[in-house]
């Protein structure tokens, strides 16, 4: 049974909340997860016969770019053309209602949280985005820019043999994202976003800091690290969803369900 007298306890306590998202999030919003039934990992190694590693890292990029920038381009037209479900307004509903300082911290490459209206300024994309571009060669260029092309376009081009240039170095472009084995990676754009994240805890040393863990599982631990060090540096309360790996140490709160699902039954339970 779910304690949902204590979250709304906690919530009318709370001076500030973090959401910590991993590919669970985006499930109700239509989009697969990595690992699951149907997941994007279990298909690259279906196209390729290869593990993920082999064929999702910079090396592997510039060995076969038609098949890499086609894989990105379609996740981008994917995300641009797939609305965010309603957890992420019942959470902005949350903020503006408890009057929270928030910020969100995701494994998600989407740009789903800007999407829904959460403030860029708050946002930490763990893994990078595809909504920036970098050179793919960052000893010629460590620039780091916001993609202008529609990904219509950079698919059409790429049938063409076109692929988007760093206009920096004039050799092609990657995304800003962080791959398996990467060495090529520039974190500018990260770092950034990290500085905002240490100037959001400072702000809110020795308050009360709840953390929504969503979607996120013990396969890629970047979310549940954060998670952790919440807890152990900020004393924070934890509402863990997740519909399979949900575990975690009382008091906190673990909810076997999925992002939407959880959400929806905390809200209708705060009568929001």
């Amino acid at each position: 049974m779910v304690d949902f007298e204590k979250i709304k306890q906690w919530l009318e306590d709370a001076d500030a909340l973090v959401i910590n998202s991993g590919a669970g999030m985006g499930i109700d919003s239509g989009l697969a997860d990595y690992r699951g039934n149907g997941g994007q990992w279990g298909q690259v190694e279906t196209d390729n016969k290869k593990s993920i590693f082999e064929v999702i890292n910079p090396d592997a990029f510039l060995q076969n770019p038609a098949y890499s920038w086609k894989l990105f381009a379609t996740r981008m037209n994917e995300y641009a053309t797939t609305t965010p479900h309603n957890g992420f307004f019942i959470i902005q509903n949350w903020i503006k209602y408890y009057n929270l300082d928030y910020f969100a911290l995701t494994s998600n490459i989407d740009g789903h949280f800007q999407k829904a209206g959460f403030d860029e300024n708050k946002v930490r994309e763990l893994h990078g985005t595809l909504e920036y571009f970098q050179s793919s060669d960052p000893k010629l260029s460590k620039k780091v820019w916001k993609n202008q092309q529609n990904p219509i376009e950079i698919l059409e081009n790429i049938e063409k043999g076109f692929y988007p240039m760093c206009p920096y170095s004039n050799v092609m472009a990657r995304p800003n994202v962080y791959m398996f084995r990467d060495s090529s990676y520039i974190n500018t754009h990260s770092k950034e976003q990290e500085g905002r994240f240490k100037a959001f805890l400072e702000d809110n040393q020795g308050k009360n800091i709840l953390v929504l863990e969503i979607g996120s599982g013990p396969h890629v631990q970047t979310v549940r690290i954060k998670t952790r060090m919440l807890k152990t540096e900020y004393n924070a309360n934890i509402i863990r969803i997740n519909p399979k790996d949900f575990a975690i140490k009382t008091p906190n709160i673990g909810i076997s369900k999925g992002a939407l699902e959880a959400l929806t039954e905390i809200n209708n339970y705060l009568n929001l």
